[in-house]
Parts: C-alpha cells; sequence; structure tokens
C-alpha cells in the first residue's frame, strides 16, 4: 500500500500493541500471543545493576502436564515515552518439561532507556532525567505477570 512505495502512518508512536495499551482497548490476538498445549507462570522478577549493564530475571515455571516452550517477553517503560506505554526490549524461547522451571535473564543497556527528544533533536537518557524506569514481564503485551523498578542512575554515567 501507499503510493510510490511510501506510506503513512498517521499513528505516530503508537502502532500495534503500543495502540492498546495507550488506548485501554483489548486486542482479540495481543502482541506476542500464542498457543500451548501447557500452561507458564512468570514470578520473581528482579532487576540489578552492574557498570552499564542491568539484568533483568525472572523465573519461568511449566505449571501444565506436559512439556512446552513459553516466550517471556521483555517491556520497559518510563515518562519520557507517553503516549507510548511500554516498549518490547527483548524476549527468549524457553523449552520445559511439566514442573520444570527455569530462570531467565535478559540484560538491559543505555539504549533500553533512552528516547529521541524531538525538541532538543537528540537522544536523551530517561535514567539522566531522574526517571524511573519500570520493567515488565510476561508471555504477552496484555499478559504482563511480574513488574520492577530499575533505579540505576549510575548506568546513564560515563
Amino acid at each position: 500500500p501507499g503510493v510510490d512505495l511510501l506510506s503513512e502512518f498517521s499513528e505516530g508512536t503508537l502502532v500495534g500493541y503500543r495502540w492498546n495499551d495507550a488506548k485501554n482497548v483489548p486486542a482479540a490476538f495481543p502482541f506476542g500471543f500464542g498457543l500451548s498445549y501447557t500452561t507458564f507462570s512468570f514470578s520473581n522478577v528482579k532487576a540489578t545493576c552492574d557498570g552499564q549493564v542491568a539484568t533483568v530475571s525472572v523465573t519461568v515455571e511449566n505449571t501444565g502436564s506436559r512439556e512446552g516452550a513459553a516466550v517471556p517477553q521483555i517491556y520497559v517503560g518510563f515518562k519520557s515515552l507517553l503516549p507510548v506505554l511500554r516498549q518490547l526490549r527483548g524476549f527468549e524461547k524457553v523449552t520445559l518439561a511439566a514442573g520444570d522451571s527455569k530462570v531467565v535473564n535478559f540484560a538491559l543497556g543505555p539504549e533500553d532507556w533512552s528516547y529521541y527528544d524531538e525538541e532538543a533533536g537528540a537522544w536523551k537518557s530517561a535514567l539522566d532525567q531522574g526517571e524511573e524506569i519500570e520493567v515488565s514481564v510476561g508471555s504477552s503485551s496484555a499478559d504482563l505477570q511480574g513488574t520492577a523498578s530499575l533505579g540505576c542512575h549510575a548506568l546513564s554515567e560515563k
């Protein structure tokens, strides 16, 4: 679609799941939605900081009666993203036998809490602005089962 291979996106930054989140309108099939023959839980979401890297960990448990694969997703949100509430920053496929669990780690860096400031014409760090960074983990954009705050202000310093 479009004209001369150009398309106009009038939604601005509110494309896909971002629009659903911002407008609080449930999607029939949320971003990351998938079917499985088993069930999973996500728990113990923790965020730690070390130098220029933050690590977010989550325990994924197969709570069903058969082996299956889960794809935990990590979303990051902070005030300067508004009207976007959060954005996908990573995912990982994990295969677990029935009853098994595994800790999944996600590494985040300065680009994950940065945003483009149109007025300044430059990229800025939400941490440098003193904003709280919220990380959420779940099986889809509409099924976020755990949240942690990332208050690592030293991370953005060089």
